[in-house]
């Protein structure tokens, strides 16, 4: 019996210990209504950090989210977001118009790295039945880049997905599997590595939905009360006129 928990002890020990050498990514969802942040905190292994890598977090961003591209411009030029994102994001359309796109955070390992990433919710077509819709932020996926040197450091201290290499187009927003081996381009040098993923708050909100039942009433009502305050206006008018004839 002994020997059973001293056995179950080791290898509960291995797998913590094993658990620590992967990278740590925390995530946590800031704010209330439909604009809100995401901050990502990431934590690197002291033989990771130093080494000459780049790792970047593959964030989807469903469709009823978007970015404002003048905000993250604005983040980047005061280098508070080191981040790769749409050139053009259009914030006007309703989210069954919309479609989800990715944004990539850059960063190098370290003991601790943060990024905070604004996000904004789109309104919804309104429904007969549900008055919110859910919205769940999907888990980010990291990939890491390293010099040819570095890559047995990665095999000693980190957990690879696959032995697959990655090629990442930064101009069109696209990492996928190499197809030609002889590529020996550091854009197609990218690795999917594991992570232990940690979500520090709630990543989902309820966006509220509107009343599909209450378009009539609301349309007519609307009509009317545009109506009548036309109607108001002009015999407004006409009695400021025959005040002003009077007084005349």
């Amino acid at each position: 019996m002994r020997i059973f928990v001293i056995i179950m002890y080791i290898l509960l020990d291995s797998s913590r210990s094993s658990d620590l050498q992967m990278p740590i990514v925390e995530v946590e969802m800031l704010g209330s209504g439909l604009h809100r942040k995401i901050v990502y905190t990431v934590h690197f292994n002291d033989s990771m950090v130093g080494s000459k890598c780049e790792y970047v977090l593959k964030q989807r961003l469903p469709a009823t989210m978007y970015v404002s591209t003048d905000e993250l411009k604005d983040l980047k030029r005061l280098k508070k977001l080191n981040c790769i994102f749409p050139r053009f994001v259009d914030i006007e359309v309703p989210t069954e118009k919309a479609n989800s796109f990715d944004i990539f955070l850059r960063g190098v390992p370290k003991f601790e790295d943060n990024a905070i990433l604004p996000i904004h919710y789109r309104y919804h077509a309104p429904h007969r039945v549900n008055r919110f819709a859910s919205v769940q932020l999907p888990k980010p996926i990291m990939y890491i880049n390293c010099r040819r040197n570095e890559e047995v450091l990665l095999e000693k201290y980190t957990k690879f997905d696959s032995i697959t290499k990655y090629c990442l187009n930064f101009d069109q927003l696209t990492i996928n599997p190499q197809t030609n081996e002889t590529i020996s381009d550091d854009s197609c040098n990218w690795m999917l590595l594991q992570q232990v993923y940690h979500s520090k708050s709630s990543l989902t909100a309820n966006i509220p939905v509107g009343n599909k039942n209450a378009y009539t009433s609301v349309l007519y009502g609307t009509i009317a009360i545009s109506w009548l305050a036309t109607l108001w206006s002009v015999l407004y008018i006409f009695r400021k006129i025959e005040s002003v004839k009077y007084k005349l």
